[in-house]
C-alpha cells in the first residue's frame, strides 16, 4: 500500500495527453472483435478491444498490480510576501478604538445637558445637538465594527476590543511572516483559520515554508470573485521579504486513500475519454475505461474501473492503443 503523509493536489488537475508511440510490429498481434462491421478511422464497430501478444511484444510493457494511495486535498493560490501586521485591520481597529471613545464622550455630554435642562440654562437647541452627537457616534461606531468584521474579526472579538481598547492581537509579534493570498471563490467554503499552509517563492524555488492559516476574510472581491486569506509562516532565516511573490498551498482535507494508478498507466482516447490496460495471465490485455478524480504526484485516484490487485499496465499503454487503431493490412 502507497503511502504518502503529504502530497500536493493542484485545484485545476491537468490531464496529461499520452505521447504517440508507433511499432512496426503490429501485424503479430491478434485483435479479439466482437463485432465484424467497421467504423470511422479502422476500428471494428463495437470492439471487445482486447490484445494478445507475443513475448517480444509483451517485453517493451511493465506490469503491477493496482495498489492504493493517501491522497490530500490541497488549494493552490498567488499571494505576496507582506508586511508583520495587516494594515488595513490596524487601521480598520484604530477607528474601532476612536468611535468606541467618541460614542461614550456622547453619552456624557447627552446625560449632562438631560441633567441640567431648561432651568438651568440650556437651550433646547444645546439639547437637540447632543442628541444628534449621540446618534452620529453610534452611527460611526457600528460602521467601525462592520468594517473589523470584514476583515475576519467575530463579534465576540470586536466587543472584547472595544471593552479592553485593545488591538486583536500584539502588535509586537514578530514570530513569523504574513503571506496574503486570493483563494478561488470555489474553495472559500472550505477555507478555515488553524489549516496547514506551505509557501513558496520564486527566489528560493526548491524551499517550502511551511504555517498555519490564520486569518479569512469575510467577503468575496465582487470583481475578481476571490477570497483574501492571511497565513503566519516560519522563516528562521528571514529570507522573506515584503512584496515577494508566494504561491500557497492550503491543506483543505484530511488524506483520503483510494485506488490510485501511474500517470503514466493512463491513456486519454481520441473522444476524451481515459483508459487503461488490465491482464490476468501476462499475455492477454484487455482495455478498461476509468473514471479518475484527483491527481497527485504523479498518480491519479481512480473512483471506478479498477480493483486492488489487478495486474494493469503502468507502461507501455499507449502502444497497446496504437496496435488497436492500426488500420487492418493487405
Amino acid at each position: 500500500m502507497l503511502k504518502a503523509p503529504w502530497r500536493v493536489l493542484r485545484v485545476t488537475a491537468a490531464v496529461a495527453a499520452a505521447a504517440v508511440v508507433t511499432c512496426g510490429c503490429q501485424r503479430d498481434a491478434v485483435l479479439s472483435r466482437a463485432d465484424p462491421g467497421t467504423s470511422e478511422g479502422g476500428r471494428p464497430a463495437n470492439a471487445a478491444k482486447a490484445l494478445e501478444l507475443s513475448d517480444e511484444q509483451r517485453s517493451a510493457l511493465k506490469i503491477e498490480p493496482v495498489g492504493t494511495y493517501d491522497f490530500v486535498v490541497e488549494s493552490e493560490a498567488v499571494g505576496m510576501i507582506n508586511f508583520d501586521e495587516d494594515p488595513a485591520l490596524v487601521q480598520a481597529e484604530s477607528t474601532l478604538f476612536s468611535a468606541a471613545a467618541n460614542l461614550e464622550m456622547s453619552r456624557k455630554e447627552l446625560a449632562r445637558v438631560q441633567s441640567l435642562g431648561e432651568s438651568n440654562g440650556i437651550a433646547p437647541r444645546e439639547l437637540e445637538g447632543a442628541i444628534a452627537a449621540r446618534q452620529t457616534a453610534a452611527a460611526a461606531l457600528k460602521a467601525a465594527r462592520d468594517a473589523v468584521r470584514a476583515l475576519g474579526k467575530t463579534e465576540a472579538q470586536i466587543d472584547r476590543m472595544v471593552a479592553t481598547g485593545q488591538f486583536s492581537s500584539p502588535r509586537t509579534d514578530s514570530s513569523g511572516t504574513w503571506v496574503v493570498a486570493s483563494v478561488a471563490e470555489s474553495d472559500s467554503p472550505r477555507v478555515r483559520v488553524g489549516q496547514s499552509v506551505r509557501v513558496k517563492v520564486p527566489a528560493y524555488p526548491d524551499r517550502w515554508y511551511t504555517g498555519r492559516m490564520s486569518k479569512v476574510y469575510a467577503t468575496i472581491d465582487p470583481n475578481t470573485h476571490r477570497l483574501t486569506v492571511r497565513a503566519r509562516v516560519a522563516d528562521p532565516k528571514h529570507e522573506l521579504r515584503p512584496g515577494m511573490l508566494a504561491t500557497i498551498v492550503i491543506r483543505i482535507a484530511d488524506p483520503m486513500e483510494s485506488i490510485a494508478l501511474p500517470t503514466t498507466a493512463v491513456v486519454r482516447e481520441g473522444d476524451g475519454s481515459m483508459i487503461t490496460w488490465v491482464t490476468t495471465d501476462r499475455r492477454h490485455f484487455t482495455e478498461r475505461p476509468l473514471t479518475l478524480g484527483l491527481q497527485s504526484e504523479g498518480r491519479y485516484q481512480v473512483l471506478a474501473g479498477l480493483k486492488t490487485h489487478e495486474l494493469a499496465v503502468i507502461q507501455g499503454g499507449v502502444f497497446l492503443s496504437n496496435m488497436l487503431e492500426a488500420p487492418p493490412r493487405d
